[in-house]
């Protein structure tokens, strides 16, 4: 063959290829989300990751046994969906010569191979990734691994003893029902879309039969066909540009696809009832079960839901209708997207609201009972901490926590001297947790402050959040009541009100369930959860005080005076970590208007900003005993963004990085006025940053952190504390709290 003809070839291959991927594409995007998701990004590495490690017997062989069954089904949908969609849409057998029709042929069928075997063969590439990258922390886990890749592999070869034809017999060695009749394999394979209308055209001279219809089962004289199922649809008719061709038009009936469509609405059946099941589940069943798995049951699920749709749209089982099922579906999303009400915050129906104290009054009284209760004087130095933490989910949360709750075990009397906590997004949830503590936190030596923070934190958040994501809320979206068991945002405030109670003294009551008015009191450390105003851009707090007229807007961006309601601390904690896609923005109503509220992080991702607006407001200067020190948790060194020029697209990506950009100058404005600020009345030495130094493809930013992302940080909050790291900042905090004058 020359190489002219050879590239000839590989041409008529590759235009056929993007014909077949073409009708595909929503298949397509499924599964390149899935090779996102689970080989190119750090969060998806630790999800696997927290599967290879080992934990008891059950929840360490039900994942991956779920898993398994997750794989096997997904593939089974893809495999299938694929051959289905194919058999639908693809039309070019009228048109194409007949080896172009095997050629097509041949390429569909290797395509719906590939697809068959491609989420367990994704998975084990994922799982070796995850172990290689740590190899170093989980060697003895290698068993783990073995496990998973054995099962992987027994799934392979299952999948292929079902899928591959039987040499005697040439059917596919698959259940009875799975069985395509013979007539069903030879109309499938022709390529002339299986649930279109089937046209003969005869010269008329070449009828023989005088009747309208045509003879069944017999080979026609043009090389046709008709079953005798096929229904006529219409007379005859002459074709307008050539008088001596009549046409016949045949429908072709469901119940001649039978097996077909048998397979389809078991296979959807068996979708529906998981999309139900996982709807409604609770946490625990979740985090029994495990993101990973989650994500391929959702990947097998809806792509089925797609493909019963497009089956809708093709066969039209409606007779004398012609529906575009598809386009009412969506229209259908739409309207319930208009009226649902979608994710309120929680309420704690009738329960009393507390009144706050305005800002510079609870300051007044919180110094005050500092004074009294540690008896200092008025020629002491009393320090006082102001503590900020940026946005970063579990990864900033984590090591905010684990950091503060290691300076408590070391220092008993840290937690009283701090009045502020301001924190975005992860970050506030540590500093909320940290609060939270009670005091000492456990009576138990073996069970303190660190321990607890550890326990917290080493919890599965995700699998909560997205199992309602892919099941829940999806089905929500066909609803046009909100309903709560669906809410993914409310799952997850469970979660942490669940592993507050396991983290902590169970004899305690749970702050985290309980209402957030319960942080208000004199004694109480001001709380400030950022958040922003969907509507307006405002950023806005949810707070324990009251602001006054020294904070700009404060009629406005004061959430709980606005609303006058009361909620879960974890509710209140979680209006500053709703980061669309993954959590929701929290919807309140005022005077009929509805006013959403998203991850602080939108505005400005550190907390400093709340925090140089407190510290101008108490106008510190009445209080010459304060020494005021500023805790920076970032969620890394580089906190600056990308100085690099833009070379490509430059249209759409200079709108694109002007907006993403303008949040990181907003910080380096904030950061610049508190340097100011504090050089003019303190020390800027008293601004001390605290920086995690560890990559983010160690320790992803996440709603889950295996065991050895946890021991990541744990281990880097140790260093700081034997002073091996940052040993500068570390020691003006150690220095405050022990050198305090009396």
């Amino acid at each position: 063959m020359s190489p002219k003809s050879m590239n000839s070839q590989w041409l008529q291959i590759l235009r056929d290829l993007l014909f077949v991927l073409r009708e595909l594409w929503l298949l397509l995007c499924f599964n390149i989300l899935a090779l996102i998701a689970f080989l190119l990004i750090p969060q998806g590495t630790d999800m696997l990751l927290s599967i290879l490690e080992p934990k008891s017997f059950f929840t360490t062989l039900i994942p991956i046994a779920v898993l398994l069954i997750a794989l096997f089904y997904w593939s089974v949908s893809s495999e299938f969906c694929t051959r289905f969609i194919i058999y639908m849409t693809d039309n070019s057998g009228h048109t194409l010569s007949p080896d172009r029709v095997l050629l097509r042929k041949s390429i569909q069928k290797k395509l719906a191979q590939f697809f068959l075997y491609y989420p367990a063969v994704l998975v084990a590439l994922a799982c070796i990734k995850a172990f290689l990258i740590n190899l170093a922390e989980i060697d003895q886990s290698w068993w783990l691994l073995l496990l998973i890749l054995t099962g992987i592999v027994l799934l392979l070869f299952i999948l292929n003893y079902l899928y591959q034809p039987d040499k005697k017999n040439h059917k596919s060695n698959i259940f009875h029902w799975m069985h395509l009749s013979e007539e069903e394999k030879y109309w499938t394979s022709k390529l002339y879309g299986i649930f279109n209308d089937y046209r003969v055209d005869l010269y008329q001279e070449e009828i023989q039969n005088k009747h309208e219809d045509l003879p069944r089962e017999l080979q026609l004289p043009n090389g046709n066909y008709i079953p005798v199922s096929f229904q006529l649809k219409e007379r005859p008719k002459k074709l307008v540009e050539n008088k001596n061709i009549v046409v016949w038009i045949y429908r072709i009936p469901l119940s001649y696809y039978r097996n077909l469509i048998t397979q389809l609405l078991v296979l959807a059946v068996i979708a529906m009832l998981l999309i139900l099941y996982f709807a409604f589940a609770g946490i625990t069943v979740y985090q029994s079960v495990g993101a990973v798995a989650l994500i391929c049951f959702a990947f097998a699920c809806w792509q089925l839901v797609y493909t019963v749709l497009h089956f809708l749209d093709k066969a039209q089982p409606i007779p004398k209708t012609n529906l575009t099922f598809r386009l009412l579906v969506l229209i259908w999303i739409c309207f319930c997207s208009y009226i649902n009400n979608d994710h309120p915050a929680r309420f704690i129906k009738n329960d009393r609201v507390i009144n706050a104290k305005p800002l510079s009054e609870h300051f007044n009284n919180w110094i005050s009972h500092l004074q009294q209760s540690e008896n200092y004087q008025i020629t002491d130095s009393v320090p006082v901490f102001f503590i900020a933490s940026e946005g970063g989910a579990l990864r900033t949360g984590a090591f905010t926590a684990m950091l503060l709750a290691k300076l408590q075990d070391s220092f008993p009397n840290f937690k009283k001297h701090i009045y502020c906590y301001s924190g975005i997004s992860g970050g506030g949830l540590g500093l909320q947790f940290f609060q939270s503590l009670p005091t000492p936190a456990i009576k138990d030596q073996l069970r303190n402050n660190r321990n607890s923070t550890k326990a917290f934190f080493e919890i599965d958040y995700l699998s909560p959040v997205t199992g309602k994501l892919v099941f829940g809320e999806i089905l929500n979206y066909f609803i046009p009541q909100q309903i709560p068991a669906f809410d993914r945002a409310i799952a997850l405030e469970q979660a942490w009100e669940a592993s507050w109670a396991n983290a902590t003294d169970h004899t305690v009551p749970n702050s985290f369930a309980n209402s957030f008015d319960e942080q208000i009191g004199n004694d109480k450390p001001a709380l400030f959860i950022n958040t922003v105003e969907s509507e307006t851009g405002l950023p806005c707090i949810f707070t324990n005080t009251l602001l006054d007229s020294s904070v700009a807007l404060f009629t406005a961006r004061d959430l709980r005076k606005k609303f006058g309601v009361s909620i879960p601390y974890s509710t209140a904690i979680n209006l500053g970590t709703r980061f669309p896609f993954l959590s929701p923005a929290a919807m309140f109503t005022k005077e009929g208007i509805r006013l959403h509220y998203i991850d602080g992080g939108y505005f400005e991702n550190k907390g400093q900003q709340t925090i140089l607006e407190i510290l101008q407001s108490l106008h510190l200067e009445k209080y010459p005993i304060v020494k005021p020190y500023i805790l920076q948790f970032n969620f890394s060194q580089d906190d600056s963004s990308s100085n690099r020029s833009i070379r490509f697209a430059n249209e759409v990506m200079e709108i694109v990085n002007g907006i993403e950009n303008t949040r990181y100058a907003r910080v380096n404005l904030i950061t610049e006025a508190m340097k100011n600020y504090m050089q003019q009345r303190f020390d800027t030495d008293q601004i001390i940053n605290l920086n995690l130094d560890i990559s983010v493809r160690k320790l992803p930013m996440n709603w889950l952190l295996s065991h050895t992302a946890m021991n990541r940080v744990n281990n880097y909050t140790d260093s700081l504390m034997h002073l091996q790291k940052d040993s500068l900042q570390i020691k003006k905090i150690i220095d405050a709290i022990t050198n305090q004058k009396k």
